[in-house]
Order: C-alpha cells, then sequence, then structure tokens
C-alpha cells in the first residue's frame, strides 16, 4: 500500500475511532454489552503500528519489487492508466486477487499463521480493522502477480489495494446494522461481522474485501443471523502484539513436531486450520459459543497505566506518521533507530498491560533512546521539533518513575 495515503488515513482512523468509543459510552450507559475494553483495543493498534513500521524499515518492499518484475518481463497487455474502464476493471481485479489470497489465509495453515493475528481480537470494533499481521507482505504478492501478467500497471495496482484495504476499516464496527440492497453487491459491518464470527455457522464465510458478489459467487456467503462471537476458536489469550505474530507458527511447528508421520509433519503447513494428524486426535470440531459463560482475556489493571500508555500512544503516533511521510527523506540510521524505538514500545505496552517484569526496564530505556532519536533529526525536522520529542520523552520518563504504586504492581 501507498505509506503517504495510509499517513494521510491515520487522523480520519482515530476520529472515527473516538466517535465510535461515545457510541460505545451511550450504549454502556444503557446497559448493553461494550464494544471496546482498553487493552484489547491497545493490541490491536499496536499490531497495526507494527506492521506499518515494518513495511517502512522492509517489507513494503516485497510486494513492489515483485510485482514490479513480473509486470516488466511478462505483462502480455498494458492497461491504459487514462481510461475510466481500465482502472474499473482494475479495481475489480485487484478485489478479486483479494478474494482468493483472502481465502487461503483461511484455508491454507500456513497462511493463516499470518492471517490469525487480524482475528485474535475478542472484540470487534474500528480498532479490530488496524489489527493486521506483520508478515503478510512476504507472501500475499503471490495472489497479486497474476495481475502483473494480465497488464495492470504497478502504479495502478498500488493506488487500487491501497483503496481496497481502506475501504476496509469501515466494516469493522458492531454499531451499524444491515444495509438494504447496497448489501447485494458491496461487503458492509454486517457480511463483515459473519467474517469474523466464531460461531460454527459463521466460520469460513464472507472472505470479500470490497465487493460480496465473490462470495455470493463462489458458495461461500452467510447472512448475519444472531449476533457473532468474536476471536478466533483457540483464544491468544495475550494483549503482546509480538506473539500473536508468531503464536500461529509456534502452534503448527509444535504440532509437527509432535507428529510421528513424517508425512503429516509437512502437511501441517497446508492443511486447513481444523485438520490434525490422526495420532494428535483428528480433525478438531468448531463447538458452540455460550455467550453466557463465555471469558474473555483479561489482567487486573491500574487506571495510571493507562493514562501513561494514552500518552505514549499520542507520541508513538506522531513518529510513525513521519516515518510513513518521510521514509523517502530520512537517513537510514533515523529510520531504523525510530523503527525500533517503536517497537520497543508495542512491547513495553503489553509487558504493561500484563503485568510483566520486564516492561518498566525496557520502557527506561526506549525513552532514553527517544531522547537519542531527537537530537539526531534535528537537521530533518527542525530544533523545534527535535526538542519537543526530547521534552516529551524525558517528561514520560518522569511520568513513569513518578507512579510507584502502578509501577509497582506491575510484578507478574
Amino acid at each position: 500500500m501507498d505509506g503517504r495515503a495510509i499517513a494521510l488515513a491515520i487522523p480520519f482512523f482515530f476520529l472515527l475511532i473516538a466517535i465510535e468509543l461515545l457510541f460505545d459510552r451511550a450504549r454502556r450507559k444503557r446497559g448493553q454489552e461494550p464494544v471496546y475494553r482498553f487493552a484489547d483495543s491497545i493490541g490491536s493498534l499496536s499490531s497495526g503500528i507494527g506492521q506499518q513500521v515494518l513495511q517502512v524499515l522492509a517489507f513494503s518492499v516485497v510486494t513492489v519489487i515483485m510485482y514490479g518484475l513480473v509486470y516488466e518481463r511478462t505483462a502480455f497487455l498494458r492497461f491504459d492508466e487514462k481510461s475510466v474502464l481500465a482502472w474499473a476493471a482494475a479495481f475489480l481485479l485487484v478485489d478479486l486477487a483479494y478474494f482468493a489470497y483472502h481465502w487461503a489465509s483461511h484455508r491454507v495453515n500456513f497462511f493463516w499463521a499470518m492471517h490469525v493475528v487480524h482475528h485474535s481480537s475478542e472484540e470487534y470494533n474500528l480498532s479490530t480493522a488496524l489489527r493486521q499481521s506483520w508478515f503478510t507482505n512476504l507472501t500475499s504478492w503471490l495472489f497479486y502477480v497474476p495481475l502483473a501478467v494480465i497488464g495492470i500497471p504497478p502504479l495502478m495496482f498500488v493506488l487500487c489495494i491501497t483503496l481496497n484495504i481502506l475501504y476496509q476499516f469501515w466494516i469493522h464496527t458492531r454499531l451499524i446494522g444491515k444495509l438494504g440492497a447496497f448489501e447485494w453487491v458491496f461487503n458492509t459491518p454486517s457480511h463483515h461481522r459473519v467474517h469474523h464470527g466464531i460461531d460454527p455457522q459463521y466460520i469460513d464465510k464472507n472472505y470479500a474485501g470490497v465487493f460480496i458478489i465473490w462470495d455470493r459467487l463462489f458458495g461461500t456467503f452467510t447472512p448475519e443471523g444472531s449476533e457473532p462471537s468474536y476471536g478466533t476458536v483457540k483464544p491468544l489469550a495475550s494483549f503482546n502484539p509480538f506473539w500473536a505474530n508468531v503464536e500461529g507458527f509456534a502452534a503448527l511447528a509444535a504440532m509437527s513436531r509432535q507428529t510421528s508421520t513424517f508425512s503429516d509433519k509437512l502437511l501441517v503447513w497446508v492443511k486447513p486450520p481444523e485438520w490434525r494428524p490422526a495420532d494428535l486426535g483428528g480433525p478438531v470440531v468448531v463447538p458452540e459459543v455460550d455467550r453466557t459463560t463465555r471469558q474473555k482475556y483479561s489482567v487486573p489493571q491500574d487506571p495510571r497505566i493507562f493514562g501513561y500508555i494514552v500518552g505514549q500512544f499520542l507520541i508513538v503516533a506522531f513518529v510513525v506518521f513521519a516515518l510513513l511521510w518521510f521514509k523517502s527523506s530520512l537517513p537510514t540510521a533515523v529510520v531504523l533507530t525510530a523503527g525500533g524505538i517503536v517497537l520497543a514500545a508495542l512491547g513495553s505496552w503489553s509487558g504493561l498491560l500484563e503485568r510483566k517484569r520486564w516492561a518498566i526496564p525496557l520502557e527506561i530505556v526506549r525513552l532514553l533512546a527517544l531522547v537519542a532519536l531527537s537530537s539526531a533529526i534535528a537537521t530533518s525536522f527542525g530544533w523545534a521539533i527535535a526538542i519537543s520529542l526530547g521534552a516529551a520523552a524525558l517528561l514520560s520518563l518522569a511520568a513513569l518513575l513518578t507512579l510507584p504504586r502502578a509501577v509497582s504492581t506491575v510484578t507478574a
């Protein structure tokens, strides 16, 4: 996706999340089930931030380079970038390729191990839309290179896939009901809630990106009936975005080790998620979800930690915006250092939320590194921004160290 388009979209993402939070507060006052939980949303936003940072550092070039190479060497047509009809056809074909990628991400274990991150939140709200896998770009290009062969130019492809992904943000909400005739053609919140459901009747349905017509054509469409239960059949039970992005691979590796049949050790990686080797119990049957007894993952929290993380989130959001917008003009050392600081923030936040002993030392080191970075960016952004960032880091360090009770509870 285009980094600057994402950077420009970030304020709108946060504005819409804020609006949804206001509606959620009204729901709570009426005694309805909350849509947001702070720690869960921070876990989702952390996954999204980590994805964007890793794209800046390396991963975004994989799709672009591979697509460009295939286009230059094999394209047997050349879509006219000045033709409205060509753009419409390209957008439709990109959405079809997304459907194929999304289907494979649910039906092939290796791809599911990456995509499962997006489904691991036990809530369904606009922050869930930003809960993205860090490693998808390493493989998703395989599903898009046929478009290069057909002759969709790289620029046209990048713009179409960016619009495709941006469209999908608004469908991650429980606050919009069914939309009538619009739902016959387009993916909507109702359709996508089904996709995120872990109830047996909703598993592996509604893979659409923009157009629900693909699900209707290929027999994977199911309308929303009762309210879905969200998450994964086997809960992640963590707010840590690093663990969220490797847990699927760790589970497959463990299964591969445990099975005694050599062929099954390989099949583990390409079979559907419900498959299990015979010597490990055979296929898994998706159980019914009892909403009255279901316990979502949570850890007792100190509200002061919430306030601290919100402050740090605003600082990190600014750094990520700068990385996305200025990455081509920043020195490599600054980009790598800033990326590392952001990733460390995601780790320390999850550690604070889960009361891990290592969270406080990691956060102290991160803030000191942020002070050092602020002096390094003065020539690129000016001393005013550099001093402001450094001062924010020092004030954050002071705030962290002057919360002895909140910090002392972080012991597990």
